[in-house]
């Protein structure tokens, strides 16, 4: 049985498209709640990666309570460690309780 589905006999209006994605938009005001977060969401997004880069450059340059920078070199040593890699000794001495100071 061969039967085919008649046609519409009205048109439909054309749905808006979605600036951001280029898809047939659900929403009446033409672009899916989505794809209109991520656009507001842009400028704080480049902000935020700013900011976030400069607070790396700024870390590595505040001293640290677990590293220690290094005389020879001025590299920043954790302080646990006896020896810097360009062959700096750091001097520990002995107290009476066994726990050693720099």
């Amino acid at each position: 049985m061969n039967q085919k589905k008649p046609g519409p006999m009205y048109s439909s209006p054309k749905r808006k498209v979605c600036p951001v994605c280029g898809q047939v938009s659900y929403s009446a005001a033409g672009i899916h709640p989505q794809c209109a977060e991520v656009q507001a969401d842009e400028k704080r997004l480049k902000k935020a990666k700013g900011k976030a880069t400069e607070k790396v450059v700024t870390m590595e340059a505040t001293p640290s309570a677990w590293r220690k920078p290094c005389p020879k070199c001025g590299t920043q040593v954790h302080v646990r460690k006896a020896q810097c890699e360009c062959g700096h000794k750091f001097v520990t001495q002995k107290t009476k309780s066994g726990i050693s100071d720099d």
